[in-house]
């Protein structure tokens, strides 16, 4: 009897409290509203800035190096265990400005000691990011580096790739397959879904005519093709589809080599959401930046690219005033 009693009674004892206690607290016309401090604190909880524990969220500026290695499974079952780092590419990303820039460094540039396709297999990735960092002016710390079974793979993976190609052309001297040869390939202008083989033919070829027979040209189709990697994102018949950063990952490491943390990746992937808005531009370092020199002693009698101006100087400053200010590039 007892307990049923107070089954009855405490409910609507509580009920009484929290009537006397709206009925109080409720405003009237000439009260001003008290704020909630519990509704304060959750809005202010969820809109946090997220935090990560990665040290790139420390900088202003995101910088990666993205390195292609020419080898792969037929030049490997060759015998072939060197290799040029021949694709180097700096990706810097603001993103408080919303700011993307793809800057691509010749492979015969002269610096520390050596030209800088070769720096990877002569002195390791550290020594490379050093290299780029006095080039570029920018601070470099992590890098990825891929080959031609690493980019077959990836594109694959995404179900295809998206690559506008700017200008049609035809490149009847390409390597074919096996390497052993050489076979004619062509691209036609508009938008293409490519597969791992294609767009590693699109990034290698470099004596395509109408105007795509140069390293410059085949660094700006590059850039295609890593623009296009972002939209293929998305695509419904990507393996990594629905996209989890944690899981895309831990699938990218097997198949290339990079120092950059999980932390890392999840924190540049928290860019994307917003990558609508960002202003995405090329650079190629062309004739403005380098030259090539007609005394190669210094150099060990190799043809290379050096600076105009000493220590990079403009292109620090052309490079600086687009991902931190208003200019652009000018050969996007």
């Amino acid at each position: 009897m007892k307990n049923k009693l107070l089954l009855i009674i405490v409910p609507v004892f509580l009920f009484v409290l929290i009537g006397i206690y709206v009925l109080y607290n409720r405003p009237t016309p000439n009260t001003p509203t008290k704020p909630n401090i519990l509704t304060d604190k959750i809005d202010e909880i969820v809109n946090r800035p997220p935090e990560f524990n990665s040290e790139l969220q420390k900088q202003k500026v995101v910088n990666v190096l993205l390195l292609g290695n020419d080898i792969g499974l037929e030049r490997r079952a060759k015998g072939q265990r060197g290799y040029n780092t021949d694709t180097i590419i700096l990706l810097s990303l603001n993103p408080e400005l919303k700011k993307a820039l793809f800057v691509s460094f010749p492979r015969d540039i002269w610096q520390n000691g050596a030209k800088i396709n070769s720096i990877p297999i002569l002195k390791g990735n550290e020594e490379m990011l050093s290299a780029i960092s006095k080039i570029s002016g920018q601070e470099i710390s992590k890098f990825v580096t891929i080959d031609f079974d690493g980019l077959r793979w990836l594109v694959n993976a995404f179900g295809g790739v998206p690559v506008e190609i700017e200008t049609t052309f035809t490149d009847n001297t390409f390597p074919n397959i096996q390497d052993s040869g050489v076979t004619t390939v062509s691209f036609n202008q508009g938008l293409e879904i490519m597969n791992g083989d294609r767009a590693l033919t699109f990034a290698r070829s470099r004596k395509g005519n109408n105007g795509e027979g140069s390293d410059l040209k085949r660094a700006k189709r590059q850039h295609q093709i890593l623009k296009g990697m972002v939209k293929a994102v998305e695509n419904k018949n990507s393996e990594f589809f629905p996209f989890n950063i944690s899981e895309f990952y831990n699938n990218v490491v097997k198949h290339t080599n990079t120092n950059l943390s999980l932390e890392d990746a999840i924190y540049i992937y928290s860019f994307y959401k917003n990558m609508q808005d960002y202003k995405v531009e090329s650079l190629v370092l062309d004739d403005k930046y380098i030259y090539h020199p007609t005394d190669s002693t210094p150099y060990g009698g190799a043809w290379v690219f050096i600076a105009k101006d000493p220590g990079f100087k403009n292109l620090h400053s052309d490079i600086e005033n687009f991902i931190t200010r208003a200019e652009a590039p000018q050969n996007n």
